[in-house]
């Protein structure tokens, strides 16, 4: 079991000690976009000329296993009108993984900045249970943290958070590509005793080339 959404420093060093994604996963997991059909020959059989159209996005023509990109990963989260930017560019510490253990995990820091995203998107057929987390978004600037986790903590630390205020609404995995819509609540507004502050949001993270540093 593991506890994928914590703060982004304390994360990377188990998550590089767990040896970080297989890549096992291919393209027909089905929590992914349909990709178009190999072109085929005129008695309708699949070309098998080798080209990409024919390989699955995770093998390699040799056979290995690929990172799914290249370059910076990068990642955008709206709130209240506001949009935010982030990227592995320069960074020393970040991670972008498609599928760890079942997980499409994102911790990029702001561009331009002080803050960073926490992106933790179950793939189709991963178990709750099992990776003892659900789906979760943190976007944190400056001193503020807005938090969309429904299986989290915080429905312990205030009772006027009601279930629906902190939570991923909808998601969709396509390839190195994860986006959605959620509904987040400021950590500080629960501390002080009132109605706690939420705002709806959307968010989307690509992985380019996959990394745990």
């Amino acid at each position: 079991m593991m506890k994928f959404l914590v703060a982004t420093g304390a994360l990377l060093l188990p998550l590089a000690a767990c040896g970080g994604s297989d890549g096992s996963s291919d393209e027909s997991s089905g929590d992914v976009t349909t990709l178009a059909e190999a072109p085929t020959d005129e008695g309708g059989a699949a070309a098998e000329s080798g080209s990409d159209a024919t390989t699955p996005a995770s093998e390699t023509e040799d056979g290995g296993e690929e990172s799914g990109g290249s370059g910076p990963s990068t990642a955008t989260a709206t709130i209240d009108g506001e949009t935010y930017n982030f990227s592995t560019e320069g960074a020393v510490i970040a991670q972008c993984k498609t599928d760890l253990f079942g997980v499409f995990s994102a911790q990029l820091p702001m561009v331009d900045g002080d803050g960073n995203i926490d992106v933790i998107v179950l793939r189709e057929g991963t178990d709750p249970a099992v990776v003892d987390q659900g789906n979760a978004v943190r976007v944190s600037i400056g001193d503020e943290d807005w938090i969309a986790e429904e299986l989290g903590g915080l429905f312990e630390i205030s009772d006027a958070l009601q279930p629906g205020m902190s939570q991923v609404d909808s998601v969709e995995v396509g390839g190195s590509t994860v986006r959605g819509t959620a509904t987040f609540v400021r950590e500080l507004s629960l501390f002080t005793g009132g109605e706690p502050e939420t705002m709806t949001g959307t968010f989307e993270a690509t992985c380019g080339e996959e990394r745990i540093s």
